[in-house]
């Protein structure tokens, strides 16, 4: 968003000269995530708009929620936790998987039903409840909190999907093994002011019946990490963490908005432009298998690794190309005008950028 748009909205709204001080005065308070001074303005002088300058009461106390949500607390200080091992149970001969990442104050959980049928024309429903010691986590939103049975209207499960179309990510490993379709459900939390370092969990079948309990540890996923290095672009900046042996690679990018008002929400591997190179020089495209991309509107985290069959030490890896998601502010010339926020992408190839674990 330009000075020009920001002196445009002032004008519209008229404030008096106090209240413009007082609106620069609140925006230079401590921020959430970096939000940059001109945004908090900006939303405090819309504030105006909505209410009119004139009424002030209502508008003090709008300004106090704004200036609250964007000074908040609870930002974690590590950016990216990870369940530390999986938990892998079976249900008949369904075999069952838990685990996810951390963003921020965001919990991300991934669930997982393979099964050795293809198990056509059936949908999977569950609810899973999380807490931090005795307190439940709460839910991000209904889209992943949880996976409903039939309604009355339309059938709110997931669906199987078929393992042979799919070329990436552990339902490789388990085609391999003989599984034909799977259910992956995403479930997403708000984590507590304090990150804990464990959550245990409640697993319901909504049509069966029938429930699981579990623990699920959460560690700092530079703490995992041996190697790290981070890279800077336009939009933001990217972190690559690779582990003391080389073959897992994980890439977050640092949700944090710039002075221009430019959010980097998401960095995207693509599994064939991520390379492991060999102390033979030999290069090893990762294949697939250990690529995972956990993904909701709050946390963006992705892993790679090495093929399971290369006994070689691991000296280096090259990420080629790397697609960035990112949210920033343009002003509608339409009817009425205004301000809205969206959503691009950009693609960076020929990065080589090369991690070296020597």
């Amino acid at each position: 968003m330009t000075e020009e748009n920001y002196r445009a909205l002032f004008d519209r709204a008229s404030p008096s000269r106090d209240l413009v001080e007082d609106t620069l005065a609140a925006a230079e308070r401590p921020r959430r995530r970096g939000i940059p001074a001109k945004r908090l303005a900006a939303a405090l002088v819309c504030l105006a708009l909505v209410l009119g300058v004139g009424n002030y009461q209502a508008l003090a106390a709008g300004v106090q929620k704004i200036i609250r949500f964007f000074a908040g607390t609870g930002a974690s200080e590590t950016p990216v936790m990870v369940v530390e091992e999986a938990d892998q149970w079976t249900e008949g001969d369904w075999l069952c998987q838990l685990d996810g990442v951390s963003q921020g104050e965001w919990l991300l959980l991934e669930l997982y039903l393979v099964s050795p049928e293809l198990e056509e024309h059936q949908l999977a429903t569950r609810k899973l409840q999380v807490y931090a010691g005795d307190t439940p986590l709460e839910q991000g939103c209904l889209v992943y909190s949880e996976w409903l049975p039939y309604n009355g209207f339309a059938p709110q499960g997931q669906a199987w999907v078929s393992l042979s179309g799919l070329d990436c990510g552990p339902e490789v490993a388990w085609r391999e093994d003989g599984y034909q379709s799977r259910v992956h459900m995403a479930f997403l939390y708000r984590l507590p002011e304090e990150t804990p370092r464990e959550v245990t969990y409640e697993l319901l079948d909504l049509e069966a019946g029938g429930s699981r309990t579990g623990l699920l540890e959460l560690t700092s996923a530079e703490t995992l990490a041996a190697h790290t290095d981070s890279r800077t672009f336009e939009e933001g900046t990217v972190t690559a963490l690779v582990s003391q042996d080389g073959r897992q690679l994980s890439v977050y990018a640092h949700q944090e908005e710039n002075d221009d008002g430019l959010l980097l929400t998401g960095a995207a591997l693509f599994h064939h432009q991520v390379t492991f190179i060999g102390a033979s020089g030999e290069r090893y495209p990762d294949a697939g298998e250990g690529f995972r991309s956990f993904t909701s509107g709050h946390v963006n985290v992705q892993l790679a690794s090495a093929p399971d069959w290369v006994e070689e030490p691991i000296v280096a890896v090259e990420i080629g190309a790397i697609r960035l998601v990112y949210e920033h502010d343009t002003w509608w010339d339409g009817p009425g005008g205004g301000i809205v926020r969206t959503q691009d992408d950009v693609v960076y190839g020929d990065l080589n950028w090369v991690i070296d674990l020597i």
